[in-house]
């Protein structure tokens, strides 16, 4: 309880820096958070397996690590297309529920492959930048409970938002709700995964602007003609 009330406040101030953060800025300069090139990020991640479905968000079972348990890589691809691949993991807690059983041990193994849409253009363009996801992934859990599998196949969903500090560096949060498709469907196999980390965005690069990246020569019905662009002071004279 103590490390969640720990993070808890990390998150609150976090959300308060990047708040003051962006009110000091221009936001002139953060509205082109939607289109990039590459984006990655790491994460903290909190795993809630525990089973219960009558308590359908329930902090106080999360199973947490200590250190970033979440890397992802995302390629941006029209209109606030992009895909995304990630990988996580995530040690359990005997102290906390799984599948309504307490005193499990193990680890948690998830990757997925999804697909993302930025609401940004949609809701206005700005700093602030939710979105949402889908995919598939596949789970695997080491732990000694005989009523979850081993191997998961599963189908994701997910809600994020994206708060841009900078033009390349910002804080991501998500949530997914993971099926597994399973015998048991809406079953046991089923989770739900929280993180919250810094993402880096790399721009793709524009074409050149500079004197070398224009065209000199135009090639017409087999003839060639040198384009030669007159100085200044060639026109002055």
């Amino acid at each position: 309880m103590k490390l969640l009330s720990l993070k808890k406040i990390g998150l609150v101030l976090a959300l308060c820096l990047s708040c003051q953060i962006l009110s000091a800025q221009p936001i002139k300069s953060l509205t082109n958070a939607n289109s990039y090139g590459w984006m990655f990020g790491l994460s903290y991640t909190a795993l809630d397996d525990d089973g219960n479905t009558a308590a359908f968000y329930d902090p106080t079972n999360w199973h947490t690590n200590v250190f970033p348990s979440r890397i992802f890589a995302d390629k941006y691809i029209y209109k606030g297309w992009s895909t995304e691949l990630a990988m996580s993991f995530n040690q359990y807690n005997p102290k906390k529920l799984v599948n309504l059983q307490m005193g499990k041990t193990g680890f948690f193994l998830a990757t997925d492959a999804n697909l993302k849409y930025s609401l940004n253009k949609l809701l206005g363009e700005g700093a602030v930048d939710p979105y949402v996801s889908t995919g598939l992934g596949l789970s695997i859990r080491n732990c000694d409970d005989s009523l979850v599998g081993n191997v998961t196949p599963t189908l994701n969903l997910g809600l994020g938002l994206n708060v841009w500090l900078s033009n390349s560096v910002g804080i991501q949060l998500q949530s997914s709700g993971k099926i597994g498709l399973t015998a048991d469907l809406f079953g046991k196999s089923d989770y739900m995964q929280h993180s919250i980390g810094l993402v880096f965005k790399i721009d793709e690069a524009g074409p050149p602007t500079t004197e070398f990246g224009k065209k000199r020569y135009h090639f017409k019905k087999g003839k060639t003609k040198l384009k030669v662009k007159k100085s200044k002071k060639s026109k002055e004279s």
